[in-house]
């Protein structure tokens, strides 16, 4: 065989070990592109349970004013172990809050499919409530919300304070 020969053998395994480089080049770029496309994903997720989340947490302090106004029976002032969160609000692993006191806001255009959970806590009245508009003495109420974007939760409380002149 002459040197000709040789030459074109060498630039076939010279083409393929590009052709493999550029391959391997390839692969992590849709490896990366995959990632980013799950970590904005996540992000997106997050962002609408965040805001289903408040809007709902704004919801319920609507409602719980508008059973004030109503003269509607409103919570009992919760005692020290009933004003502690259950374990199942943070558990990733559950599904919904199926507890006692948990109500299920009904889902409208505002929360993008988000199901949320509420529940309110009657913490008794306060003679001095800080910073509120109204006369005392007010009512004080804990507002948890409770956000389920698929595999994200989010969990919002709120002081929502109640005076004579709401």
């Amino acid at each position: 065989m002459g040197a000709g020969a040789r030459q074109r053998g060498a630039a076939l395994v010279a083409s393929l070990v590009f052709l493999l480089l550029l391959s391997l080049i390839s692969s992590a770029g849709i490896q990366m592109s995959t990632l980013q496309e799950r970590m904005a994903a996540n992000s997106r997720q997050r962002h609408d349970g965040f805001q289903a989340a408040e809007a709902g947490l704004r919801r319920v302090e609507e409602l719980l004013r508008s059973e004030v106004l109503n003269n509607r029976p409103l919570p009992a002032p919760c005692q020290a172990a009933t004003c502690e969160l259950a374990p199942q609000v943070l558990d990733l692993d559950a599904q919904g809050l199926a507890g006692i006191g948990w109500r299920q806001l009904e889902p409208d255009q505002s929360v993008n499919g988000v199901q949320l959970w509420y529940q309110v806590y009657s913490l008794g009245e306060s003679l001095v409530p800080v910073k509120a508009p109204g006369e005392a003495p007010a009512h004080l109420y804990r507002i948890v919300v409770v956000g389920l974007s698929g595999n994200t939760r989010i969990v919002l409380e709120s002081m929502y304070v109640l005076g004579g002149g709401i």
